[in-house]
């Protein structure tokens, strides 16, 4: 076998000065992370990595209602004929319901109000007897009062009772009447069903506490027996919408 020793040769040339120090920097900065890579393997690069995470909250505050009347019983002052009488009575209603609440009224009978033995007054002055629109409908059997002419037991929502009264928590001009003075009051008598029928929708946040007063008047005609009279239960509920 032949050997050509002539292909094999070494060539060694002569440095003349050291690298300059930024030649030398970035392979220096190579050569450590290759040896880390290969040394650490896997580990560096779990080690390297930048980990994030996030949450979105929420919550559900559950409504609350509460509810409290001024008194459990009312009386009317002494009654002439012709001289209408009134009443009242304050309701206390705290919420923190965002759609706010709303407030009815009923009896527990079918028959008149007011009574003593055999003797009734009429629950419906001026001819009308309550029966709830919807919240936002305009209808309503209210009338004005006119004295000496209007007898009977009726009632009505002042309308300006911290601002709180019928179906936008103002002075619900259609329901109630556009003030709570003279002409401008309207009544109605307390429905003969004795199903909830709603006087007032307050449909926004009240969280700071609402008083809702709800005035009773009574006339009677001259031919009305005389006596004391006295009624059935009426019941106001209010609920959250």
């Amino acid at each position: 076998m032949n050997t050509n020793f002539k292909k094999f040769y070494l060539k060694v040339e002569k440095i003349k000065s050291a690298p300059d120090k930024n030649e030398f920097l970035p392979i220096f900065m190579m050569s450590l992370a290759l040896f880390l890579m290969v040394s650490f393997g896997p580990d560096l690069v779990e080690f390297a990595k930048a980990a994030t995470g996030g949450v979105s909250l929420s919550v559900t505050i559950s409504p609350t209602l509460s509810f409290t009347m001024d008194a459990a019983s009312k009386a009317f002052s002494a009654l002439t004929v012709g001289t209408p009488q009134q009443a009242t009575s304050t309701l206390f209603v705290l919420t923190n319901n965002g759609a706010g609440f709303y407030t009815s009224i009923n009896r527990a009978s079918t028959t008149y109000t007011l009574f003593s033995g055999s003797q009734t007054i009429a629950d419906t002055p001026n001819g009308n007897n309550w029966t709830a629109p919807a919240a936002t409908s305009t209808a309503g059997a209210t009338a004005v009062w006119t004295t000496a002419t209007t007898v009977g037991l009726g009632f009505r929502v002042m309308v300006s009772t911290d601002g709180v009264a019928s179906t936008t928590c103002g002075a619900a001009t259609t329901w109630w009447g556009s003030d709570d003075g003279g002409a401008n009051a309207k009544w109605s008598g307390i429905s003969t069903s004795t199903a909830a029928q709603k006087i007032a929708d307050c449909n926004f946040y009240r969280g700071g506490g609402t008083g809702q007063t709800v005035i009773y008047k009574l006339d009677v005609n001259s031919s009305q027996a005389g006596g004391t009279y006295q009624s059935s239960p009426v019941t106001f509920t209010v609920l959250t919408n």
